[in-house]
């Protein structure tokens, strides 16, 4: 799977496990079909209970059009970016720091699908394609590869609505432990913190420590961990000797034993 690493202010790369365009289409399938299946019971419970055509197409435009046109942007809030595709699929929306996407965020994304979205696409180039011309047919063409070039083309294997609202796709996990956590088990009795300092630092910055020290740790690369080991120190000005990985470690059982013991 490909991975996404983002720079941030501690002057680290955040990784994500970006979601392979497989799963993207997959999930994309299974929305769809959901849809399909939503607009067919829509349609046949109106068309059998209603015989005034008018208020058939009222109906169908409040029950079906309007719905359908919302569901991803329902979904995603509610789900908190995800749609029941994505998460058949194991993935799901970020922004680009790792959180879940702003409602803003996901209204831009939505927006863009509007006109991203294959259906559309694919009514364009039927529609051009009734002229025959030359350059109706380029048009469509580059209508229906445009949205693909982006995808491969940009940083992070975003499509154009990712880069407007900065967002990623990426895939989520299924189980968490509480080793996924920055919780520690203080079992020595007599324990001294040493970095009271620590709890100048918020949850968050907790969590990209962790990420850090386990992602050295996995592939025996320390130099992300000796970067935010500097950084940490120049922010809340300690002096110490300690290995980069000692030291790390330090600050999350300071950090746990100063909290439990509030």
């Amino acid at each position: 799977m490909p991975i996404i690493k983002i720079p941030t202010a501690f002057n680290i790369d955040l990784e994500f496990e970006g979601a392979d365009l497989g799963r993207r289409l997959v999930a994309y399938l299974i929305d769809l079909l959901i849809r399909i299946a939503y607009m067919v019971l829509v349609g046949m419970l109106i068309s059998r209970n209603v015989s005034n055509s008018n208020t058939e197409d009222v109906l169908i435009f409040i029950f079906m059009i309007i719905p359908v046109s919302l569901y991803y942007l329902i979904s995603e809030i509610l789900m908190k970016g995800q749609s029941l595709g994505k998460r058949a699929m194991d993935i799901k929306v970020v922004s680009l720091i790792g959180n879940t996407p702003s409602l803003s965020q996901i209204l831009l994304r939505w927006m863009f699908r509007l006109v991203e979205s294959p259906i559309f696409t694919l009514a364009i180039i039927l529609t051009m394609a009734e002229e025959s011309s030359a350059f109706s047919i380029l048009i469509s063409l580059a209508i229906a590869i445009i949205p693909v070039i982006i995808v491969f083309r940009s940083e992070y294997n975003q499509r154009l609505g990712d880069i407007a609202a900065g967002t990623i796709m990426v895939r989520t996990r299924q189980r968490h432990t509480i080793q996924d956590t920055i919780f520690r088990e203080i079992d020595q009795v007599d324990y001294v913190p040493q970095f009271s300092q620590i709890l100048r630092l918020s949850d968050k910055d907790l969590s990209k420590i962790k990420s850090v020290l386990d992602s050295s740790m996995r592939n025996n690369d320390w130099a992300m961990a000796t970067r935010m080991s500097e950084k940490i120190k120049q922010v809340l000005h300690i002096e110490t000797d300690m290995e980069p990985a000692t030291f790390l470690e330090t600050l999350l059982n300071d950090y746990n034993y100063l909290v439990t013991r509030k």
